[in-house]
């Protein structure tokens, strides 16, 4: 993790808490989004919230804010409560998320 985002997250929510957090998801890092002045701290994502994300995502014309809803409440660890419930942090949120799916580059070759 970067070292300017490890000491915000040490000075808000406590070194000690950090450090548990990553050590309870050992191998996969943490996601952090910042809006502004606001902060969330995210899990990493499984196989099951990647898939209903998914179909979420894919569900009329508020699908992709639902799946976002969805990922960003299913992931929350700590953070200001701003970013879920304002609109205008939710939206800068919202285009972040799909930070928070990416995983591992692979690549699928048909030969």
């Amino acid at each position: 993790m970067d070292a300017k985002i490890q000491k915000i997250l040490e000075d808000r929510f406590g070194k000690e808490k950090v450090a548990d957090l990553q050590a309870q998801f050992k191998g996969r890092k943490l996601n952090v989004i910042v809006v502004e002045d606001k902060i969330c701290l995210l899990r990493p994502i499984n196989a099951r919230e990647l898939s209903s994300y998914s179909m979420l995502a894919m569900k009329g014309d508020e699908g992709l804010e639902n799946a976002a809803r969805y990922l960003l409440d299913e992931l929350w660890l700590d953070g200001d409560e701003e970013i879920r419930n304002d609109e205008e942090f939710f939206m800068s949120a919202m285009l972040q998320i799909q930070n928070a799916i990416e995983l591992k580059k692979s690549a699928f070759y048909r030969v």
